[in-house]
Parts: structure tokens; sequence; C-alpha cells
């Protein structure tokens, strides 16, 4: 997961890479020249948390928020399609303003991690296989701040631990190794569904209780119950689905007719 952005000519990733215990020092603030600088001509990567988190701060459905604010692109290494927040006209985020961003307790994983980015790695280097590097765009004068941090506390800070583990199962699916082999390509049926279970958890509650769907599959009560009112617990239970029609790992098997 990375935020990119910044002058043209310029990369801002810089070749360090950082461990959780790694210093860096930042802080950004309306006392900065470069305030809002960051906000335009960037591109953000939406993941369901962040599709959640913010339809629920506009008040629209998740349907709305991404026929008006997203748009799909599909990526080869991971032959899923993502969702992209758009850009006005003019390059801007559309939640950007004077004050600055409107929906600042909810704004997506990617602008919580800047000046800090992701790595995920396939092989063995790394332990868990992540690793985070500085993002020093040429125009930010947050990296002149007194605020030290490591990179666990500004994860803490952020809110970071909890998008992840909402976004678990679903980081699974898309990092997932099989879908990495050469011959295959995930058929129009399973784009639709895990575009279904991903991103839309106003549909797929629809979708689960008024279709057969807890006719076919094993779901307890108490998951029931949960998900009926809860939106974060649906989008959970989606993702869990997910992979057991993607990948044959069950949580919720189908019954036995």
């Amino acid at each position: 997961m990375e935020e990119t952005g910044g002058q043209a000519g310029r990369n801002p990733i810089e070749p360090v890479k950082m461990t959780l215990e790694s210093k860096f020092r930042f802080s950004c603030n309306k006392g900065l020249e470069c305030f809002k600088s960051c906000c335009g001509k960037i591109t953000v990567f939406l993941t369901p948390y962040d599709v959640l988190r913010i339809k629920t701060r506009l008040g629209i459905s998740s349907a709305e928020f991404l026929a008006l604010y997203t748009r799909i692109v599909d990526l080869k290494k991971t032959k899923l399609p993502f969702f992209l927040l758009n850009m006005t006209e003019d390059g801007k985020c559309p939640f950007i303003g004077e004050e600055g961003c409107s929906i600042y307790a909810d704004r997506p994983l990617v602008c919580r991690y800047y000046p800090i980015g992701l790595g995920v790695l396939k092989g063995s280097e790394v332990e868990g296989g992540d690793f985070y590097f500085p993002i020093k765009e040429p125009f930010c004068k947050g990296f002149d701040e007194e605020r030290e941090w490591t990179v666990h506390q500004w994860r803490e800070a952020q809110e970071i631990d909890r998008y992840d583990f909402i976004n678990k199962d679903w980081f699974d699916i898309v990092l997932n190794k099989k879908l990495r082999a050469a011959d295959v390509d995930p058929d129009e049926k399973s784009q639709r569904l895990y575009m279904l279970g991903s991103f839309d958890v106003d549909s797929f509650r629809s979708f689960v209780f008024e279709s057969r769907f807890l006719e076919l599959y094993d779901v307890d009560d108490a998951t029931i119950g949960m998900i009926r009112e809860d939106d974060v617990e649906m989008l959970r239970f989606a993702h869990k689905w997910l992979k057991g029609v993607l990948f044959g790992e069950y949580t919720y098997p189908r019954k036995v007719a």
C-alpha cells in the first residue's frame, strides 16, 4: 500500500527500510506553509473499511459513495479490481477545504499512514512480510517539526491497527497466492461477488437477508444478530464469506442438502 504524488521528476519515497521501532520527526498543522499541499494530485487506494467509514460520515449508501467519489482500476498483480478516490478537476481531494480535511476523523488508510508507506514482501526477507519506508515530499515542512515518533506510535495514533484488523480478511483475499498463478483469471461472477462483498456493505446486507442466503449457508444465530445491525461486523462477515467462495477457505460453509 503506497501513496504517490508530489512534484514531477522526484521520487518522494526514500530507499530506507523502517521497522516498528524506527524513529522519525513529523507534525502537520495549520501553521505550516505547506498545509493541505499533500492533499492533491495523489493516488488514494480505498480499502473496504475506508468506504464504510466515509459513506457513513457522509450519510449516504455505499453504492452512492462509490458512484460519486471513486473510479475502478485493475491491477495486474492482484487480478482483482480496486477503487481509487476521484480527485476534483483541479487535482485536489474532494474533501479538502479551507480548514483542511472535512472528513479527517474518517480519512482513508493511505492518508493515515502518511508520511510513512507500507510495503509487503512475498518472501521471507522480513519477519511477517511487512516493512515501512518514509515518504518525503519536497514541499513538506512537517519533517522540520520537533515531534518525534516511532512507526509503532504513529500507527497507534492514527488508528491504523483498527483499520488493519477490520480489513485483515480482505487483505488476505487480494494478496492470496492463488491469484498470482499465471493461469488464474477470476471470472465475471467471481469479480461481481468480490466487489459486492468487499465494498458495498448495504447491498451485501440485502443479499444476506432478502435472498435465500441464510438457507444455503451455515451461519450461527449470534453472528446473524451482529451482522443484522452492525456494518463493521457485516463487512468482516462478507470478507470471511468471500474467502470461502473464492478460495475454499470456509468459515461459513454451505449447508448439506
